[in-house]
């Protein structure tokens, strides 16, 4: 069997047996890689703490029936400040379990690396990771196909420079204008320079993708829409979500202890 050199990101690991680990890994080469690290956790040479979730690593593997075959792997970036600041790690956490539950297994995707790539490292220096992570889902959701018409009222057909207000139905992926939102009970309003930006955001270069800013109230409520499209697509809960939700509400042992556990909750 060919060995398979790529950088990748670890998206998440698991403990198994006494020894090894499963780890899903997101790669440049092959995208969505999920293999077993054989001896992970008594190994230093091998796999020297590289497979925690959010690291950037150079990933050598070989494809097999179910499960890939790890070989070794090498921590290129192990994003410190992430998982120095449990709130942004908390961010973290949920950029990559989005990819996990949204991306097919062994399909390429050059451009998704490069947004989480991108995503973790602006993570790390942002002054508002709730930003960020807005700006992530949205481009990753495009990228797979998943985001609605931005365009106009799917109701009536106005657009959206007629009304100020709207409302995202999460259930139906779909934007209504104020006048036919009010009957909605599964949505998220909008208003338009939200969504105006939106629309910027999923049709910019990837360069210029992180100088976009929301308010600070759209981006929270964005991130929470924008999850929840992720949860009815994938039919799985986002336990990150639920996690990062909950951290402004713990005493600090408790943020201590949820920050060391993030990375296996999903």
């Amino acid at each position: 069997m060919k060995t398979i050199h790529t950088e990748a990101i670890v998206l998440h690991a698991s403990d198994y047996g006494e020894s090894d680990r499963i780890v899903s890994f997101y790669s440049l080469e092959a995208g969505l890689v999920r293999g077993m690290a054989k001896g992970a956790r008594r190994s230093r040479k091998r796999f020297a703490n590289s497979l925690e979730p959010g690291s950037r690593v150079r990933l050598s593997y070989k494809e097999r029936r179910g499960l890939a075959w790890v070989e070794n792997c090498k921590l290129l970036d192990a994003h410190e400040n992430l998982r120095s600041d449990w709130f942004r790690w908390g961010h973290a956490c949920l950029l990559c379990e989005a990819v996990l539950r949204v991306s097919p297994e062994g399909v390429s995707q050059p451009e998704l690396f490069v947004l989480l790539r991108g995503g973790l490292e602006r993570l790390c220096e942002d002054r508002d990771p709730w930003n960020v992570t807005a700006l992530f889902l949205l481009r990753l959701l495009a990228l797979n196909g998943h985001v609605p018409t931005l365009e106009r009222c799917c109701q009536c057909g106005r657009t959206v420079q007629q009304y100020q207000a709207w409302t995202w139905n999460l259930d139906q992926g779909q934007l209504v204008c104020a006048e036919h939102g009010v009957r909605e009970t599964a949505g998220v309003s909008l208003d338009r320079g939200s969504i105006l930006l939106m629309r910027m955001a999923v049709a910019a270069a990837p360069e210029k993708l992180w100088r976009m800013r929301f308010r600070k109230d759209a981006a929270q409520a964005l991130v929470r829409a924008l999850a929840s499209w992720v949860q009815h697509q994938s039919g799985r809960a986002l336990k990150s979500l639920k996690i990062l939700n909950s951290l402004g509400t713990k005493s600090l042992i408790q943020e201590e202890r949820i920050h060391r556990g993030m990375g296996e909750s999903f």
